[in-house]
């Protein structure tokens, strides 16, 4: 009798709490561009093959970098900064030897930047080396 209490309050717990979690998985994206991107990268700790990519807006702080066919995907972390000026949407990124990493996502129709975190190899990488050089991608028109 107690095991089917428990069981019972543990259904009616999971069914009160379904909407939510689902949700939370079907968080809506706001595609903000598509890019070209010509080599092979890392984006929020993610390595990522070159193609063509839909970047979107997950949150405000949350950027989500995904192939035009669905096989590869990244969620990043940003920090976002108003830019004040017009500058074309691009993505840059930082270059160790033969290594790239997303650095920073620009967007014209909002004039920021959103300040990617650097993942754990980058840190690693930025640590032993000079700075790096930055290569940038601009959006498809």
């Amino acid at each position: 009798m107690k095991s089917r209490m428990i069981r019972l309050t543990v259904l009616i717990v999971a069914v009160a709490f379904l909407p939510a979690l689902m949700h939370a998985q079907m968080a809506i994206k706001t595609p903000l561009f598509r890019v070209d991107v010509p080599f092979a990268f890392m984006a929020g700790g993610a390595h990522l093959p070159a193609g063509s990519y839909i970047v979107s807006h997950v949150d405000p702080y949350l950027i989500q970098i995904e192939t035009q066919d669905g096989r590869a995907r990244a969620l990043v972390h940003v920090a976002i900064q108003n830019n004040g000026s017009e500058t074309p949407t691009k993505l840059v990124f930082n270059k160790y030897g033969d290594q790239y990493f997303l650095a920073q996502v620009w967007t014209e129709q909002d004039s920021q930047i959103h300040h990617c975190t650097k993942c754990r190899a980058e840190k690693i990488l930025a640590a032993q080396a000079r700075a790096p050089e930055q290569t940038i991608v601009l959006a498809r028109k």
